[in-house]
C-alpha cells in the first residue's frame, strides 16, 4: 500500500505569532536630560538667607577672613556708609590676593591654598602673607559693583544671573535696603524641597 505523500496537520509548521506593536518611546532633549529643575513659582523671598552678615569696605582682609570662618560662609556683601550694597568680597577675590603675595599658582578659593602646599610655606612667607591681609582694604579687592536681585524675582531667574555671571551669591535688595543673599547653596535647597512630578 503507497504512502501517502500528504504531511498530516499535526507535522505542519505552525505560524508565529505577531508580536504586539509598542509605542515609540519618546526621549526628551539631550540638554535636558540629567538637569535639575527648579520649583515652579518660587520667588527669591521663599529661599534666600536673612539677616545677612555684611562687612564694611574699609575692613582689612584679615577681618573678613576671620568674619568668613567665624560665621562658615564664603562670601560677604560690602555695605557702603550709606547703607548700599558697594560689592561683594569671596573667598575668590581673598585666594587673589593671598596668591600673589605668596607666590602660589592660580586657585579658586582659600581652600585650593591648602591642596597646593600652603602648610609647607617658609615661614618668612606666612608672615608676609599676614601683613598683605592686614595691610589690605576690603574696598581694594571686592567684585563691584554688586549683581543684585529682587526678592520678588523668580529663583530661575537667580540661576540665570549666577550661571551667565559666574558668581556664586546675590545680595537680596529691596528700595534700595538690602534684606538677604541668596545663594547657590539656596538654590540646591530648594531643588530638594521641590516635589517628584
Amino acid at each position: 500500500m503507497a504512502r501517502s505523500s500528504r504531511r498530516s496537520h499535526s507535522s505542519a509548521p505552525r505560524a508565529r505569532p505577531r508580536p504586539a506593536r509598542r509605542r515609540p518611546t519618546r526621549i526628551p532633549p539631550k540638554e535636558t536630560l540629567g538637569r535639575p529643575t527648579l520649583p515652579f513659582n518660587v520667588r527669591v523671598s521663599d529661599v534666600m538667607t536673612a539677616p545677612v552678615v555684611t562687612i564694611g569696605p574699609e575692613a582689612t582682609l584679615f577681618e573678613a577672613l576671620m568674619l568668613l570662618r567665624s560665621r562658615g560662609t564664603s562670601g560677604l556683601p560690602v555695605m557702603s556708609e550709606s547703607g548700599t550694597v558697594a560689592g561683594v568680597l569671596s573667598e575668590r577675590d581673598l585666594a587673589r590676593v593671598m596668591m600673589g603675595a605668596a607666590g602660589f599658582p592660580e586657585v579658586r578659593g582659600v581652600l585650593d591654598l591648602l591642596l597646593t602646599g600652603f602648610e609647607h610655606q617658609p615661614l618668612e612667607t606666612l608672615k608676609d602673607l599676614r601683613e598683605k591681609l592686614e595691610a589690605t582694604r576690603v574696598g581694594e579687592v571686592m567684585s563691584a559693583p554688586a549683581f543684585t536681585i529682587s526678592p520678588d524675582a523668580q529663583v530661575e531667574f537667580a540661576a540665570k544671573v549666577m550661571r551667565e555671571h559666574e558668581i556664586n551669591r546675590l545680595p537680596v535688595v529691596e528700595h534700595g535696603r538690602l534684606v538677604g543673599i541668596v545663594t547657590r547653596h539656596d538654590l540646591i535647597k530648594a531643588i530638594g524641597r521641590a516635589p517628584a512630578d
